[in-house]
């Protein structure tokens, strides 16, 4: 049957299909197809994938809820050298790794943003498997050493101010953190709480309560230098109680601003400057005596001043440049010697061979009679020279070193570190003594993550991911539009 006797519309529509010219398909055309449909599963895989791994970084950063105490390395020793932790460094809170070697703060990655809303203070913890957490505090400029004190058997960290908190919920709260669970715990103070010193079994804390601010004159605030601008209506050091929670006066320190203060080792006094006076104070009466008047330029060692046979205590004095109104500049040309004074009498002993410095505490005693030191090296860019605070604040130090002083003679460096990124640091007393330096030095790990960087990194993952299933949504549209 021809095309002109097609019957009804059947028959026209079939001539009109032969009019009509041949549709170009390319010769590709299925394997376009094929291309597009496995690129858009493989974009939904991938997008699954992302939010999954995001899903169990953030659970593998977080740790475990219920953790069990995580004992000491064997054999631990004090790295022989420290590195920087990586920006998203896991807490202590997020992936406890148990005690201590170290205690760090400084500049690059230890320094945290100085603005509302982040925390105040990063304390970089060097664990004795070589692991490296971070600790964060509400309040800002807090030093390792000064505000954030390691427990002699590197367990246990007291701090000032709360721990995990931002800057907005600083107070005058101390908290003991257990570093072998990440669990703190806040104890009760009064305007302004400082942690002082450790006492020898860890049991107990010396902290120093004061309340008012007021200004002091220049030179009338320290034993020597005359920076420190600031005193108080009244303070005194207390015995915190651990267990308990219970505290007790040890002393009235009034107007004075308190100097360092040690613990001997027994455990029994506490050894207190008081401007330029060496107060020994018995822990279970409050009797007190003074040891020695000490001189000019002269102060003792910090809470590592003790010896460890409790025989000595360790006292610095400047033997050569500026103690009074000094420039940075200044500070840092300093000669330091450092004396051991009978625990007894106050009588001078031996002393040690002579080093520079803008400051200087010591972190311990070795069995053998060893002093360790920190160091300090003031900034000294030009806006920073005419000092305001003290050698060992956070706004003036540069950098710090640890150092041994042989009683034979002679000066050598215990840690190798970044320069000018430590600023402060705190060793646990039990590897000084041990003398247990220039062990395995491994960098941080790059997992786990902080908490608040696994949720960064979960959000800016899910925010990826839906505006992509957003663009092919639209482009669907369109074409089928």
């Amino acid at each position: 049957m021809t095309r002109a006797h097609a019957p009804g519309l059947a028959g026209r529509l079939t001539a009109a299909a032969e009019d009509m010219p041949a549709a170009r398909v390319p010769d590709d055309l299925w394997r376009r197809g094929r291309r597009r449909h496995r690129t858009r599963r493989a974009l939904r895989v991938a997008a699954a994938a992302a939010v999954v791994l995001l899903v169990a970084l953030t659970a593998f950063a977080g740790g475990r809820w219920d953790r069990q105490a995580v004992p000491a390395a064997p054999g631990a020793t004090v790295p022989g050298r420290l590195h920087q932790p990586w920006p998203w460094q896991a807490s202590v809170a997020g992936d406890p790794r148990g005690p201590a070697a170290v205690l760090v703060s400084g500049g690059g990655t230890f320094q945290t943003l100085d603005t509302p809303g982040t925390f105040g203070s990063l304390i970089g913890v060097v664990g004795r498997d070589g692991s490296y957490r971070m600790l964060r505090y509400g309040y800002t400029y807090l030093q390792a050493g000064q505000d954030v004190l390691l427990s002699p058997d590197g367990r246990y960290v007291a701090g000032h101010g709360t721990y995990e908190h931002l800057i907005s919920s600083a107070d005058g709260t101390v908290s003991v953190v257990d570093l072998s669970t990440g669990k703190e715990r806040r104890y009760p103070g009064a305007d302004v709480v400082d942690p002082v010193a450790w006492s020898p079994d860890g049991r107990r804390l010396l902290i120093n309560r004061y309340v008012g601010y007021q200004p002091a004159a220049a030179g009338n605030s320290e034993a020597f230098d005359g920076h420190d601008t600031t005193t108080f209506d009244s303070g005194a050091l207390w015995l915190l109680d651990l267990d308990s929670g219970a505290t007790t006066r040890l002393l009235d320190i009034g107007r004075a601003v308190p100097g360092p203060a040690a613990f001997a080792p027994d455990g029994r006094t506490v050894a207190v400057q008081l401007g330029r006076d060496v107060t020994l104070v018995d822990v279970a009466t409050g009797a007190r005596r003074v040891l020695t008047t000490l001189p000019a330029g002269a102060r003792l060692g910090g809470a590592g001043a003790y010896t460890a046979d409790g025989a000595g205590l360790g006292v610095f004095t400047v033997v050569a440049g500026c103690t009074a109104d000094c420039t940075n500049t200044a500070r840092n040309a300093r000669s330091w010697r450092l004396t051991v004074l009978s625990s007894a009498t106050g009588a001078p002993g031996a002393t040690f061979a002579t080093f520079g410095g803008a400051s200087a505490k010591l972190a311990g005693w070795q069995r053998d009679g060893t002093a360790v030191v920190v160091r300090y090296v003031d900034e000294t860019s030009p806006y920073e020279d005419p000092a305001y605070s003290p050698p060992d604040a956070y706004r003036e130090v540069s950098d710090v070193d640890l150092l041994a002083l042989d009683p034979r003679g002679g000066t050598k460096p215990l840690l190798d570190k970044p320069t000018g990124i430590v600023w402060d640091l705190d060793v646990a007393a039990d590897l000084v003594a041990a003398g247990a330096f220039g062990g395995p030095s491994p960098a941080p790990g790059v997992f786990p993550l902080a908490r608040w960087f696994a949720a960064t990194l979960l959000v800016l993952g899910c925010a990826v991911t839906a505006a992509g299933w957003l663009n092919v949504v639209l482009v669907r549209r369109r074409r089928r539009a």
